[in-house]
Formats: structure tokens, sequence, C-alpha cells
């Protein structure tokens, strides 16, 4: 049998593969901070309890909140009951959070502020001005007074909305309240003016925090960089990053995952790299984040066999490669028209026991268009072991609709489920109406 070398050897002499495997390795040697299922408080204290109940709210395990919320040997007060509500609210579990909530006005256990802030989480489809009727006016009704992260969840809304005039209205809202807004405050004004790309703005905002003595956070910082990112304003980002120091903030991995997905997003994966040595200069360590980043760096600079390599080797390095990375590879070998290489790529990640999801099969059902085999295709659409999205839908639909083949278009949309379709699927079917007219016209000309 023929000697094969280990990735690592095969990788030395490029320095962008050697930075990959030593973010791997990095990530693989750090702790991991995953709490194990079923954990037991360190005492049957309210505080470790609660204290239980938080680590799991951050890592996401609701199902892990509400066991210990249920098994507390003693009466649950409010604080309790603000972690668990916000914990569903978090994950999506919006009934059960309102549940929860009344269930703490039943109690009869005094109410803070941060239960009902723990509430502001679950948006749903209200707008703001609701959550600021019902909500906010509730807590002064029953006496326990909106404080600044109150606040804060309402000027988040309000900006995700676009809303900004109303915004800023909030932080004169407050001080007339006595509520003197945080940095949060300012940074969620921040985050505004970026998603609307008003960076002057942002910048002016930046600059007023520091006159009046609220100075900008790694958070603010962040927000800022990737503002500046979406619009291609490197080099301010690289003097924010410079000046940190000056400034009395410091940049964390966050920062720079931020910076080094803008630069992998045009193809600059030189500069991202570099960008990586700086931040391990600073003492940061990779996350799974920097390493996705990394990797996709490496699939845009078409370095696919080298990527398929480390796929391949993911064990041996250390790397707890997930279908993530798979759904990266593939999709830029779509966009570079490898589309066999795609499909090849799909069966390697179900032999390996990786779950494909929905994007996996989604760029599948897109190559195989793309080579011609659409009853493949359509085989793969109608797995009902599969539970596909709008998206995928549009793209199977686009995709026939571009073939010629008018009838399948007005077959699949007629076999979506009711309420799925959205503005793009109904442009479509639109079209699709009038090619088919044109064509009746065509062939009826044809027969005068």
């Amino acid at each position: 049998m023929p000697f094969r070398p280990t990735l690592p050897r095969r990788c030395l002499h490029d320095w962008k593969l050697t930075s990959f495997i030593s973010a791997v390795s990095s990530l693989a040697s750090s702790p991991s901070a995953a709490l194990p299922a079923g954990a037991a408080p360190a005492a049957r204290t309210p505080a470790a309890y609660n204290a239980l109940m938080s680590a799991y709210s951050s890592a996401g395990r609701t199902d892990e909140v509400v066991r210990l919320f249920r098994s507390l040997p003693f009466p649950p007060n409010a604080p309790f009951y603000t972690t668990l509500i916000s914990s569903l609210a978090n994950s999506g579990c919006h009934h059960a959070a309102l549940a929860a909530f009344a269930s703490l006005l039943r109690s009869g256990a005094p109410l803070t502020s941060s239960a009902f802030t723990a509430l502001l989480n679950w948006r749903g489809g209200a707008s703001p001005e609701f959550y600021f009727k019902v909500v906010l006016q509730a807590m002064d009704a029953l006496g326990c007074s909106p404080d600044a992260a109150a606040y804060n969840c309402l000027i988040s809304m309000l900006c995700d909305k676009h809303k900004m005039e109303e915004a800023l209205g909030v932080f004169d809202l407050m001080l007339d309240k006595g509520v003197l807004p945080t940095v949060r405050s300012y940074t969620a004004i921040l985050h505004g003016y970026c998603q609307q790309g008003k960076l002057r703005h942002a910048e002016r905002f930046v600059d007023g925090m520091i006159q009046v003595g609220c100075l900008p956070d790694v958070v603010s910082y962040s927000v800022l960089i990737e503002g500046l990112c979406i619009v291609g304003e490197f080099g301010m980002v690289e003097r924010i990053l410079e000046e940190s120091e000056e400034k009395g903030w410091t940049p964390n991995a966050v920062t720079y995952n931020i910076y080094m997905a803008a630069l992998c997003r045009i193809n600059d994966s030189d500069e991202a790299f570099r960008q990586f040595h700086i931040m391990r200069s600073r003492g940061l360590s990779p996350t799974v984040e920097t390493v996705n980043i990394l990797f996709d760096c490496l699939c845009r600079a078409s370095m696919f066999i080298e990527a398929e390599n480390l796929l391949e080797y993911s064990e041996e390095l250390g790397w707890d490669v997930d279908v993530f990375s798979y759904n990266t590879l593939m999709s830029r070998l779509y966009d570079a028209g490898y589309f066999i290489k795609v499909l090849k790529l799909l069966v390697h990640l179900i032999k390996k026991g990786i779950g494909p999801d929905k994007l996996s099969f989604t760029i599948a059902i897109r190559s195989l268009c793309r080579t011609g085999k659409f009853r493949l295709a359509k085989s793969l659409m109608e797995n009902e072991g599969i539970e596909y999205d709008v998206v995928t839908f549009n793209t199977f639909i686009h995709e026939i609709y571009k073939a010629r083949n008018f009838q399948g278009v007005q077959l699949t949309c007629a076999n979506m489920p009711r309420g799925m379709p959205d503005d793009f699927t109904n442009a479509m079917v639109r079209r699709n109406k009038v090619v088919i007219h044109r064509c009746k016209e065509s062939e009826q000309d044809y027969e005068d």
C-alpha cells in the first residue's frame, strides 16, 4: 500500500493552509465550554440554580433551562422567572414566554424591570409602538419603572424598523423619566445608522458619545466596523483598529471576524489571513466562526482540492466539521461551475454521517438542474423526508423556467404548501403565464 503523507506535512508549502491548520489546532486545544445535558447546580441554593439556568440560557439550551426551573426545590422568585422568560423568548417560544410571564404575575412575587425586559425580547410580528403602549405603560401602571435595558429594547426595535427619528426620541423620553442612556442605548442607534448605510451619521454619533462621556466599547466599535465593511471603507477600518489602544478599547475575536468575513466576501483572502495573524499576535484565540471564515477564504481562492483534503482529514486535525463547512465548499464549487463535484460532495457528506440541511439540498438541486438532470432534481424535491423552504422551491422553479419547462413551473407552484409562495414565486407565476399565453397565440397563428 503506497505511503500517504498526513495533511499537515503536505501543506507546509502554503502559508494560508498552515495558517488555517494553526487556527483549527488552536480551537481544538481550547477547553470546551459546552455544558453537558442534565447538569446539576454546585449547591442547592437559589444563586447556584439561577447561575446554571443562565449558563444554559446563554448556550441556547432552553430545554435545560425549563428542566431546572421545574426541578427547583424552592418556590421560584422573579429572577428565576426572568431567566426562564428570557430563554424562551430568545429561542422563539413566544407563547411559552407569555405563559411564563403570566405565571409570574399569578405567583405574587415582586415584579422587577428585568422580567419585563426579558419579555420585550419576544417581538413576534408586533410593532415597537405596540410594546411601548402595552409593555412599558404596563410597567408604569404596576409600579415597576422601566429601566435603561427596557428602553434599549425599544430603541433596538425602532432601529430595526429603520425608524431612527423615533429611536432618537426615546433618548429624550429616557431623560424625561430620569433614566440615563447607557452605552448599549448609543450602540443600538449606531447600529441603526450603519444598517441604513449612514456612515457619516454613525461616525459623528461615535464622536458625540465621547463628548458626553459615554465612551464607546468594543461592541460599539465592532458595529461601526461592520457598517464600514458593508460600504467597503476598509481604510477607515484599519485606522480604527490602529487607534484602538489610543481610544481606550481593545478589539476582540468578534471584531476581527467581522473584518475578515468582509475581506473574504470581496475575495481578498491574503488580507483576511494577514488579519488573522494580527489577531493571534494580540493574544486572541480563534473561534468556530474564525475557522469557518478562513475555510471560506480558501474556497473563494479556488483552493478546492486543498479544501476537500481538509474535510477528509478533519478528524486527524481535530476539526469538528459540520454541515456549514460542506455547504461552504459546495457553494463555491457551484459558483465555479463544478456541478458534478457538488453532487459528489453531497454524497460524501451523507456517507460521513453529517446530515445535510436545506441549503445542502438547494445547492444540489441547482447543480442537478444546471447539468440537465431535471428528473433527478424533481425526485429530490418530492422527497417527503425533507421539508424544503420557499428558497428551494423558487430555485427549482427558476431553473426549470430557464429550461423553458413552463408546464413544470405550473405544477411545481401548484404543489407548494399553502402560504409558502412569496413575491418571487408570484412574479415567476405571472411571467410563466405570459409566456404560455404567447406560445398558444403563436400556435394559433401557425394553424391559421
